[in-house]
């Protein structure tokens, strides 16, 4: 059963019951023509899933009773924050963060590499869409968890940020084709980095192993960028 979303304000504090608002209201009443007494799910995005029967539906809002409380179901173990180099296709972007939000990442993080084509600002209606498009493959794929869409962040912001972190894994369609990911701690934490439609410069790549990036392949073939995210994300959580 897919699973719909609404903000932990509309939970009762003794999640007894809850409310539904704005574009679920609108997709459960209008699309789905959803009924007093009918039994869906609600996750609140951060963990907690809710078996909840329809009480009342007003003008604006679903009020539900609480039936069943459940806590991180079909999440992956492994923790995945994805940093994903912007594409110059807003489609192809829009298509790779669906996917990897569908298999599992906790985070994503577009970054402006110096092969990236397509390098205008994330306008607050683009991060809205992008937003909305984390929502719904959260809520079709029964994800609890909804993943933190960070803002875009320059290579060098990223190379610094990232400093510290243990694990950090990067596809590079150059590296060593017998250099691919293997088998990791099942409760780890890594981060995943994509590069662009043009890949990595040399230079990016010598900074990458220069601050303890692991650069990987992910075979013979090359992939297009949003395939490689696909990819890469499906050998770690799959």
């Amino acid at each position: 059963m897919e699973y719909y979303y609404t903000e932990k304000k509309n939970i009762s504090e003794d999640k007894s019951s809850l409310i539904i608002e704005n574009f679920e209201f609108k997709h459960l009443t209008k699309v789905l023509r959803k009924r007093e007494g009918d039994v869906i799910n609600i996750t609140d995005g951060e963990g907690y899933v809710y078996e909840s029967e329809i009480i009342a539906i007003e003008k604006d809002k679903i009020t539900c009773r609480i039936l069943k409380t459940d806590f991180d179901i079909f999440e992956p173990k492994a923790k995945v924050h994805l940093y994903i180099c912007s594409l110059k296709s807003s489609e192809r972007l829009e298509f790779a963060i669906e996917k990897a939000v569908e298999l599992g990442v906790k985070s994503i993080t577009p970054v402006f590499s110096e092969r990236v084509i397509n390098k205008s600002d994330y306008s607050p209606n683009k991060l809205k869409r992008l937003n909305q498009i984390i929502l719904s493959a959260m809520s079709q794929s029964q994800r609890c968890f909804k993943p933190v869409l960070h803002k875009v962040e320059t290579f060098s912001e990223m190379l610094s940020k990232t400093k510290s972190f243990g694990c950090k894994l990067a596809m590079y369609e150059f590296a060593d084709s017998n250099n691919k990911i293997q088998v990791f701690d099942e409760n780890g934490e890594m981060l995943l980095l994509t590069g662009p439609e043009g890949g990595f410069s040399d230079k990016e790549v010598y900074e990458l192993k220069n601050s303890n990036w692991k650069v990987l392949s992910l075979g013979e073939r090359k992939l297009r960028a949003e395939t490689a995210v696909i990819a890469a994300l499906s050998k770690i959580l799959i």
